[in-house]
């Protein structure tokens, strides 16, 4: 019987029914035992199946650094005179020696102005100053304190500081913060002023031209465009804008120039030619050598010499066309080039770093001497085969590794009759038997004498271990570094110039010697926009254009997108340059003269190249753009071809084999195989071979057996974790089954004590009548 949930067994039959119920649930629970072992066996292996897809995953990496398209070109670089110069390569620069004499050092301008007696004090000016084209402002109550802080928060490439050599003497300094000849200051009063000249003393007496271009030629400042006003440009608040009445000479003519800087470069430039009669002034499209930016330069021709330019007003300073002379005490470094020699040839650059004198090279020079006796180092740039054998070694370790841990797990000890986890496992057997075969296999498509690992010095022993010969594989290293390259990377070697391998694929096949044929049915091309009408003159009036498409990251539009402000008076030139040197339209388009009209070009090649341009003046109105309010949409076009006779898709210029087979065809043997694509018109371009080598096929194998959706390790674990979890589901049911159970018999036996005790009590009551 059960009161409030408390069992007493047998208290009117005598008989244990708990112990009868606890037996018979026993009996009924005996398969949960075998289900729970089932889940620990699946849990077990599943374990392992993560351990060795894991394992796989770090050797994946490991022939990923043996299969990089340039993973065979790693090089080095020493120097003989580490004080002289240091040296660094980058892969795929060419191997060779070479001797840099070093006759100077490049260095940074500093200069230093009068010595005032207080830092705290006020200067007692008002005005503007110039620094490098950026116009500092300066108030009666500034301080030599306040105005170095200005200057260095005006962005122009200069850092002033205050020295104190002596109690009461306080020497503004400033240094350019680019070395080089073209890294020289550039400072001037503005239009009015003389605090430079006077409460400074920074300038003497006489000028020179601040540019000298090509020997004959003078320049100004760089600016960021010729269409808009120097004065916005540089940032004189003067009103007006400086004027002055300027004496040019070029080729020996005199004139006399008006030069308003509230005019753009174009617009000075156009004053010039008008006083001369001819095109004394251009307007040029140069390189900042300081930021590698595209920007504009008015350049006077045959105007070098001194006197040739005759300021006024100061007007011509602020354009950096000329430059007051440094006091005498002014100048404490002048700013210089490095000068030296690279193999007997001299050259020169405005920074110690060079970038540019050895192809993927970069030389620091750090070390001059003179004429007669440079600073000399030999510079050495060879193949790095020291980290190339390091990352075959580390490539066999892994290989090594992998296979230990998959023997781990598929280890029987015939004494005990113990297994591992995947003893027997096929689908670990067949990812052990597939590295063994695709790393000891011969690569296809290579010559014979240079086809397996094992002519490296890479051998296979009895327990599936590779080892390596070291002074064999030093000696293929040395030998031939590309073949044995081939050997473990993907490759591809095109016939044609216009065709440039980029990537296979795990189901790109070998080519063989043949080679895959490459025929073009059109070649790519850029997004291009052209102007309906000619500019010959100049802008009538200020001329919006506004950019949209793909290129902007927006649908073609006729409102919104990126939008550029043209100036009245501008020349089709000075558009052309103003685009060029836009900081987002530069990077994006190019833009140019094409028979007097603007012609826009993407960078970029493909449908996706979309260029979409209108403008807010009507095309045919005189003396315009020519673009017109009608929103043009140009695109590009996608290579199209064929790779061995099979489709491949274009994006761009990258052509990449799809024939992944079905409806009737077989599956691509360049499927996946990615090309680019150069040429410019449809034909045939030869062919290109593919080879897949040991690194490669590795790779291209564990990504078909880890991959997360199909595979063979990936469906493995899941497979687990659904016996894991139906199991489980069969040991809920059966907990399920054995309560429902136990509740019956409960119930009868609570049914017989019952009945059993009411019989005894009707008995009793009997036998108490009888008496």
């Amino acid at each position: 019987m059960s009161v409030a949930g408390v069992n007493f067994s047998g208290l009117a039959t005598g008989i244990d029914s708990d112990s009868i119920i606890q037996a018979t649930l026993k009996v009924e629970r005996a398969p949960e035992a075998i289900w729970k072992n089932q889940i620990t066996n699946y849990k077990t292996q599943q374990a392992a199946y993560n351990a060795v897809s894991a394992q796989l995953l770090t050797f994946q990496i490991a022939s990923q650094a043996v299969d990089g398209l340039r993973s065979f070109d790693l090089v080095t670089a020493t120097s003989s005179a580490t004080d002289v110069a240091t040296v660094t390569a980058a892969t795929g620069a060419q191997p060779g020696s070479h001797t840099i004499d070093v006759t100077h050092l490049a260095k940074a301008e500093k200069i230093a102005a009068t010595a005032q007696p207080s830092a705290t004090s006020p200067l007692g000016f008002t005005g503007q100053i110039v620094i490098n084209g950026k116009a500092v402002n300066v108030a009666a109550g500034d301080s030599l304190q306040v105005l170095a802080g200005n200057i260095n928060s005006a962005g122009s490439g200069v850092s002033a500081s205050i020295i104190s050599p002596s109690p009461n003497q306080f020497i503004l300094t400033l240094a350019s913060k680019n070395s080089g000849v073209q890294g020289k200051l550039s400072l001037s009063d503005s239009s009015g002023g003389a605090f430079l000249s006077g409460t400074l003393g920074l300038f003497g007496a006489g000028t020179s031209v601040r540019h000298v271009l090509n020997g004959t030629d003078a320049g100004s400042d760089l600016f960021a465009d010729s269409a808009t006003s120097v004065a916005t440009l540089e940032g004189l608040t003067a009103i007006p804008p400086a004027q002055g009445t300027v004496s040019i000479t070029s080729g020996g003519t005199t004139k006399s120039v008006l030069v308003d800087l509230s005019k753009s470069l174009g617009g000075i430039a156009a004053d010039v030619n008008a006083a001369f009669g001819s095109a004394v002034a251009t307007i040029a499209t140069v390189t900042d050598p300081i930021s590698g930016a595209s920007r504009q330069q008015l350049q006077l021709s045959g105007v070098s010499g001194a006197g040739s330019l005759v300021d006024d007003n100061n007007v011509l300073a602020n354009l950096g066309l000329v430059q007051r002379d440094y006091g005498a005490t002014t100048q404490l470094q002048a700013g210089q080039d490095a000068t030296f020699k690279i193999d007997g040839i001299t050259g020169s650059r405005p920074t110690n770093s060079l970038t540019d004198v050895i192809s993927g090279v970069t030389i620091s020079l750090l070390k001059e001497g003179t004429v007669a006796t440079p600073a000399t180092s030999t510079l050495d740039v060879g193949s790095d085969t020291a980290t190339i054998k390091s990352n075959i070694t580390a490539f066999v370790k892994s290989f090594n590794a992998t296979i230990d841990l998959i023997a781990k797990y598929s280890v029987y000890d015939p004494t005990t009759g113990k297994t591992g986890a995947l003893f027997g496992d096929s689908t670990t057997e067949n990812i052990l038997d597939s590295l063994v075969t695709k790393v000891t296999g011969q690569v296809a498509g290579l010559p014979s004498k240079l086809s397996v690992i094992s002519q490296v010095g890479i051998t296979l022993d009895q327990t599936n271990q590779l080892n390596i010969n070291d002074a064999a594989l030093s000696t293929a290293l040395s030998n031939d570094l590309q073949g044995v390259g081939k050997l473990f990377r993907a490759a591809g070697q095109p016939t044609d110039a216009a065709v440039q391998f980029v990537s296979g694929s795990g189901d790109t096949r070998p080519s063989g010697g043949t080679g895959y044929a490459v025929v073009i049915s059109q070649p790519a091309k850029q997004a291009v926009v052209t102007a309906g009408a000619a500019l010959l003159g100049a802008l009538g009036q200020d001329e919006t254009l506004s950019f949209t498409g793909n290129l902007f990251g927006t649908l073609p539009s006729a409102t919104g997108g990126y939008q550029i402000n043209l100036r009245a008076g501008s020349s089709l030139n000075d558009i052309v340059s103003q685009i060029n040197a836009d900081g987002k339209l530069g990077p994006i388009v190019s833009a140019s003269n094409v028979g007097n009209k603007l012609t826009l070009t993407s960078k970029s090649y493909g449908a996706f190249a979309d260029l979409a341009i209108i403008s807010t003046i009507g095309g045919a109105t005189a003396n315009s753009t020519g673009i017109g309010t009608t929103l043009i949409d140009a695109k590009g076009l996608d290579v199209a071809g064929t790779i061995n006779g099979e489709p491949a898709a274009g994006a761009g210029q990258f052509l990449t084999g799809f024939q992944s087979g079905g409806s009737g065809l077989p599956k691509g043997r360049a499927l996946g195989l990615q090309i680019r694509i150069t040429a410019t018109t449809a034909g045939s371009y030869g062919s290109i071979t593919y080879t897949s080598g040991v690194g490669d096929a590795i790779k291209n194998f564990i990504a078909t057996q880890t991959d997360g959706f199909t595979g063979a390790l990936t469906t493995g674990v899941k497979g687990f974790q659904s016996a894991i979890d139906d199991t489980q589901s069969n040991i809920d049911g059966l907990e399920d089954r054995l309560k429902a159970v136990e509740s019956g018999l409960r119930s009868q036996y609570a049914s017989l004590e019952s009945t059993v005790s009411q019989i005894k009590s009707t008995s009793a009551s009997i036998g108490q009548i009888g008496r």
